[in-house]
């Protein structure tokens, strides 16, 4: 994989190609003598600032937005995020890459390059797929075609299992094209392919990937199509090792093309408000994983609850802190309105009105949902502010402060996750080898992190030892996942795994099932807009939160999970 060269020299040159030409009736003095015309626009420019912003939506969303919450492999020490309060984001930037990979398309038909066109193909479709994935019936077969000679600037919403499907066949077509020019094909430069450096066999087999992915989206909702796709899937060419993966690097030269939520180019809260979610980091020990090294700091000053005579002071002693351990006292728990931190038992402790204390020696997360200064004074914080440090709980691996490395990158699609949608296919019957790919998707995920020589001791601990239920491949594909929330969050709502609860004051009981169309769609195509919404299926959660147009909520369903049992 190569990493993310040049990004900012490559998007100043696609700004300059998209610029739109000038009306007829203006004076040439007007016109810009350096502009470039749509007309002669490289296909090479445009499609790399579709991959440049495909891939840094999908970081952003992978590691600091709403949906890690959502998800729980991260809180916050303070907002709404743990709330699940988002209505989400990123119909502009889908619309925009959709908008100058059509101009790509266009550009490489009209040029005969045959290798461009394909990749066009699949970043369309890509990005068509994420559109309907959050929002559900979106335009898609008149989108676009406002500048056409028959031009539509009202499209209608197309329904979400058209653009599915679409999608699926546009993945499919763009390989086939590959495939049956593979000795005729144009060069892509490697400078400008920031996906595969210009490597056509690993476009075929990324564009293969994504359609098996998109079969197992509907594996639940129309099984015999998914089926049907996904056998066929399984004979062609996929990723066939974390070498192949579609990972690009963080280039580090500003904060749209960073790590995201780094102290280095924002404030130093950036990063220090976001906290391990207590969901992750207990699930991480109790499998001996590790991956939580990696990930996760090991908290400064870890708390221990011993009994009155253990109290180093004496035991009429509440609190004291003795080389480098925390120790509070048994007896005083009841009385300080305190209880001791379990998965099992702190939604009810905490809808007690009890404080929780995390004795964890080493790795100290952040519960769900919680709420007011709770984040920020957890674990009983003696410095408590917003967006600071906490002494008693982790924060993430100091290599997320930086601007880019080795291991921070916007993962698209991993081997990993190739390799447990082949373990979960084996398990419906659609294909073979459950236990093989399980392996090999454990496997993947700790090389990604640079663990793979603690695969062989890993993979025989208690839980992780293949077991043959769905739970289990789809509980390590949610860790092998972490920095890949979009994927993780699409995986739980498509199967219900992990079983994740939104915490005690989260806005619903039930956790957010799609994205809220922009508001100016409500005005601007009203008509498309509240026709689409007949499309979405009111549930008992829909009104649990006022001031939305309709049905037109977090917690309405979309086509893929009307009639299913998941998630909720």
């Amino acid at each position: 994989m190569k990493t993310l060269n040049r990004i900012m020299n490559l998007t100043l040159m696609v700004g300059a190609l998209v610029i739109t030409s000038c009306d007829d009736d203006i004076t040439e003095r007007n016109i810009n003598p350096n502009g470039v015309n749509l007309e002669e626009g490289n296909p090479s420019f445009l499609l790399t600032d579709v991959m440049v912003n495909t891939a840094m939506d999908v970081g952003q969303k992978g590691y600091s937005k709403p949906l890690a919450a959502y998800v729980q492999y991260i809180q916050k020490d303070s907002w709404a995020t743990n709330d699940y309060n988002w209505e989400g984001e990123g119909w502009e930037t889908y619309y925009n890459n959709l908008r100058t990979a059509k101009l790509a398309l266009e550009r490489s038909q009209e040029s005969g390059l045959i290798f461009h066109e394909a990749v066009a193909m699949i970043l369309r479709a890509h990005n068509f797929a994420l559109l309907t994935d959050f929002y559900g019936d979106v335009p898609y077969t008149e989108a676009l075609r406002g500048a056409d000679e028959d031009g539509i600037d009202l499209p209608k919403y197309d329904s979400q299992e058209s653009v599915y499907k679409g999608s699926i066949a546009d993945f499919e077509a763009a390989s086939q094209m590959l495939s049956n020019n593979m000795g005729n094909l144009e060069t892509f430069s490697a400078s400008q392919d920031i996906f595969f450096g210009g490597d056509a066999e690993k476009w075929v087999k990324y564009a293969n990937s994504l359609a098996l992915r998109y079969y197992m989206r509907l594996s639940e909702k129309d099984p015999s199509f998914a089926s049907a796709g996904v056998q066929s899937m399984l004979a062609s060419p996929l990723i066939d090792s974390v070498d192949e993966e579609c990972a690009v690097s963080y280039l580090g030269i500003s904060p749209s093309d960073s790590q995201p939520s780094n102290g280095l180019s924002g404030t130093p809260s950036e990063f220090t408000r976001v906290k391990p979610c207590t969901t992750l980091t207990y699930k991480l020990q109790e499998l001996d994983d590790p991956r939580m090294s990696i990930w996760f700091d090991a908290v400064e000053i870890a708390t221990t609850v011993v009994a009155p005579a253990d109290m180093p002071s004496g035991p009429s002693t509440f609190l004291e802190i003795v080389d480098g351990l925390r120790y509070i006292n048994t007896d005083s728990l009841a009385s300080k309105n305190l209880a001791i931190y379990s998965p099992d038992t702190w939604y009810a402790d905490r809808e007690a009105g009890l404080t929780m204390i995390d004795t964890n020696s080493v790795y100290v997360g952040l519960p769900v949902s919680n709420q007011g200064t709770e984040p920020y004074t957890y674990n009983l914080n003696p410095s408590p502010v917003q967006g600071g440090g906490n002494i008693h709980v982790s924060l993430m691996n100091p290599m997320f402060n930086e601007l880019s490395g080795p291991n921070l990158k916007a993962r698209l699609f991993s081997y990993a996750e190739l390799c447990f949608l082949k373990a979960e296919a084996a398990l419906k019957g659609w294909g073979t080898d459950a236990e093989g790919n399980y392996n090999k998707g454990v496997e993947a995920s700790l090389e990604t992190w640079g663990l793979e020589d603690e695969f062989a001791d890993y993979i025989d601990n208690e839980g992780v030892a293949y077991e043959g239920t769905l739970e289990q491949i789809m509980e390590q594909k949610w860790i092998a996942n972490f920095s890949s929330a979009s994927e993780a969050y699409l995986d739980w709502r498509r199967t219900g795994l992990p079983d994740l609860e939104p915490g005690p004051f989260a806005r619903s009981s039930v956790i957010p099932v799609r994205f809220v169309y922009p508001t100016e769609n409500s005005t601007l195509n009203g008509d498309n807009y509240y026709s689409a919404l007949n499309n979405l299926e009111e549930t008992e959660h829909t009104d649990d939160v006022p001031g939305y147009i309709q049905n037109d909520t977090p917690w309405s369903k979309p086509w893929v999970l009307q009639g299913v049992d998941q998630p909720w």
